[in-house]
């Protein structure tokens, strides 16, 4: 037990240290920088050096006339009657023709794999920032929103409760007023609490959020084949045909050529003799793991160009939701635009009838609620514009 005390105490220690050696990231001025910041601090980037490794490994594996390195072996052997027989030979498993070229093709696809599928992956991420960063823009602005209207409303409170007092207002109309007081203090809470989770969700793609969160610019609509998805999807169908090929020489049965010399001395004080060995070895069947592999290989080589197909369907489709809802986003900001402006005005003339006594308070009170929820409704068209350009870019595989 004092051992493992000891041990994970170590561990916590040492992961501790480690936490605090690593320096935070730092907070992106636009939507660009957290993309590479997210990028930078992702698994794919990560791992694309070995992937790199790999395909370079499997062009120089496939140089050359044999499978695998030759082994050298030597043998000696002493007979009781003093004569010796020494032996050195060098093996190794022959090539079917074309196999190299295979192996080097499987090496080259796999590269360009690597590379294209690593393009996919920074546009995934892009897409998981995108919505992170507008997440946040619509959390912070139902905050802002709900921060004003709660001054608002207790400023309102206190005016009334004050008339109240002086016998100007009803105590109705203050039991009103501190109930909308209540029921904006729980809207900002709620929104304090949504915006809490979503600085959190940002903050575990691209560290600290920035304080300015600026929209993207609208680009162009793109042919559907340059997509990075389904350029490594592509990529990824080639590269597993060209596998496929490659471990199907596997599967079949390879010779082993042997070439080696045999020096023979029957007794001592005799000459010796020196023999030219020529050896070759047939295996009796073929590898079944290997024919396990490029049957597995093959499978998916077809999976992997029935998916490209598949993406490419579901690009297109994602292409024309988005151009949708790029334009319902914009005519639910030109009526959102047009409905706190229409109300902003009535608000300003209930104020005056109010002033002049011909408004009441309940109805005045009513007015500006529905001017707040105009302008609840105006912030969130705002980010949901700036939103759906986002999605927009995206679907056209295009990074910030």
């Amino acid at each position: 037990m004092l051992r493992l005390a000891i041990v994970v105490s170590t561990i916590v220690v040492g992961s501790a240290g480690l936490a605090q050696s690593e320096p935070p990231a730092p907070a992106a001025r636009d939507l660009h920088e957290a993309v590479d910041i997210a990028i930078r601090l992702s698994p794919d980037a990560a791992s694309l050096p070995a992937l790199r490794d790999q395909a370079s490994a499997l062009a120089r594996a496939g140089r050359g006339p044999f499978a695998g390195p030759p082994v050298a072996a030597g043998d000696v052997l002493t007979r009781g009657s003093g004569s010796i027989e020494q032996e050195v030979s060098v093996s190794a498993g022959l090539r079917w023709p074309g196999e190299g070229r295979a192996i080097r093709s499987w090496g080259a696809n796999t590269g360009r794999a690597a590379d294209s599928g690593f393009a996919a992956a920074q546009l995934r991420i892009a897409g998981e920032v995108r919505d992170a960063w507008w997440a946040l823009a619509g959390a912070r602005a139902m905050v802002a929103v709900n921060r004003d209207q709660l001054a608002i409303a207790t400023t309102t409170g206190s005016q009334v409760a004050r008339l109240e007092a002086a016998g100007e207002e009803s105590r109705r109309d203050l039991l009103l007023a501190r109930s909308e007081t209540a029921a904006a203090a729980a809207r900002l809470s709620q929104a304090e609490a949504e915006l809490a989770r979503a600085e959190a969700a940002y903050a575990a793609l691209a560290g600290a959020p920035p304080n300015d969160l600026t929209p993207e610019i609208l680009t162009r609509r793109s042919s559907i084949e340059d997509h990075p998805a389904l350029r490594a999807a592509s990529d990824r169908a080639i590269a597993a045909d060209a596998r496929a090929r490659a471990l199907a020489y596997g599967a079949r049965i390879r010779p082993e050529g042997q070439v080696g010399a045999r020096r023979e001395r029957i007794g001592p004080g005799q000459g010796s003799a020196t023999s030219l060995l020529l050896g070759i070895r047939v295996p009796l069947g073929r590898n079944q793991l290997a024919v396990a592999d490029a049957s597995g290989a093959r499978s998916e080589a077809l999976a992997a160009v029935a998916e490209a197909a598949r993406l490419r369907a579901r690009l297109i489709a994602e292409q024309a939701a988005a151009q949708r809802r790029l334009g319902s986003a914009q005519t639910a900001l030109d009526a959102a635009e047009a409905r706190r402006s229409a109300l902003a005005q009535s608000f300003a003339l209930t104020q005056k009838g109010q002033r002049e006594g011909e408004i009441g308070f309940i109805e005045a009170l009513r007015a500006r609620q529905t001017l707040s929820e105009a302008e609840r409704d105006l912030a969130a068209a705002k980010v949901a514009y700036d939103a759906a350009i986002s999605a927009f870019n995206q679907a056209m595989g295009v990074l910030p």
